[in-house]
């Protein structure tokens, strides 16, 4: 097994790429730093502009910051590129609207990465995931704009029953207004392979990491939020990916976690939940060796059967879903992996290098 450079392409002669995505085998998007979002045809070498997220309005935060970190999200021909630990984004469709603006609260955006997710419906009509404030997203139809969840409750399902029967041990004068607001930070958002689940890589005061599922039909036509909780751990942003429609892996390291007889060097752990029928349940742990992949990207190759960790770190892993290291180059510095195309990119300057991983 080999990483193998296919293309090395200039995207302009000028400005910087600070960020891309590929948005298929031939075709990348990419920010540069003079604020302009550009589509660049790989075989053909074609560069189209797409829009410039410089804004006239003002805000008081100072709008899109073109020098934080940003990602880029593609369906299609839709393009969504947001702020990560900040506030704003756009949304680019093209014969619909050069760039719609998406702007969410300010409550610790600045260690809660921006939730989006894209997918289309069954009838093939996009639509968007994403946070209007720390505790609340979205769901927004891209052809008519509409939000669908607009009238959607903060408030959990069996919220009052909750409360009542948590208070009974307090005093009065210590009891709180109810039912409360849903007391949840939302993360990145992964979206299940047959786009029927959001998984939130999210977190909750203490701090911990709190990753909840959610049904998508359940989140547009119920008024009232019924999260799946999945995992909880110590606060340290761990990797996370689908592996199938129902079955999601997370990392995690046990020594950190307290585990029963874990040590510093016990190896870290990859555990395997499936989610049906609104309940999670730890169907699989597996051990894994160095590298480190708590701290790294994530993502299933269906091709390999197998997770590919990547980061400044440890470089690339291909990992069996075993936990068997198959592949290990630690000198691979890649900046994103696309796992359907099974395709890594690195950014230097002007220039972006594609490779992909060959058995």
């Amino acid at each position: 097994m080999q990483i193998k450079l296919l293309h090395q392409i200039n995207i302009t002669t000028d400005d910087a790429v600070l960020t891309a995505t590929l948005s298929n085998e031939n075709e990348i998007v990419a920010f540069l730093d003079s604020g302009e979002l550009v589509k660049y045809k790989i075989k053909e070498q074609e560069y189209q502009s797409l829009f410039s997220v410089k804004s006239s309005m003002g805000y008081s935060d100072g709008g899109f910051d073109i020098a934080a970190p940003s990602t880029i999200y593609t369906l299609g021909d839709i393009v969504v590129i947001v702020n990560d630990y900040k506030r704003h984004g756009w949304i680019h469709y093209p014969g619909k609207y050069t760039h719609l603006h998406l702007w969410r609260g300010e409550y610790h955006a600045s260690i809660s990465r921006y939730p989006v997710a894209l997918f289309k419906n069954e009838a093939g009509i996009p639509h968007i995931i994403y946070a209007a404030d720390w505790n609340h997203v979205q769901i927004m139809n891209l052809d008519t704009r509409q939000l669908l969840t607009a009238d959607k409750s903060l408030i959990e399902e069996n919220a009052e029953e909750r409360h009542i029967e948590f208070f009974t041990k307090y005093k009065e004068d210590n009891k709180l207004p109810w039912p409360r607001a849903y007391d949840y930070f939302f993360g990145k958002l992964h979206l299940s392979p047959d786009s029927k689940i959001f998984l939130s890589a999210g977190w909750i005061w203490g701090s911990f990491d709190y990753y909840n599922a959610y049904s998508i039909e359940h989140f547009i036509k119920s008024n009232r939020i019924k999260d799946i909780p999945v995992f909880t751990g110590e606060h340290t942003n761990r990797a996370a990916c689908w592996i199938n429609e129902t079955t999601f892996a997370i990392t995690q390291n046990p020594f950190t976690e307290d585990v029963d007889e874990a040590t510093k060097d016990s190896p870290n752990e990859i555990l395997y939940y499936t989610i049906k029928e609104n309940k999670a349940e730890l169907k699989n742990k597996v051990q894994t060796a160095n590298p480190d992949i708590v701290g790294a990207e994530i993502a299933y190759n269906n091709q390999l059967d197998a997770i590919v960790a990547f980061s400044k770190e440890i470089g690339v892993a291909v990992i069996s879903l075993e936990g068997e290291i198959i592949f290990h180059n630690a000198d691979s510095d890649v900046d994103n992996y696309n796992a359907g195309l099974n395709l890594f990119h690195k950014i230097e300057g002007n220039s972006i290098s594609i490779y992909q991983i060959i058995n």
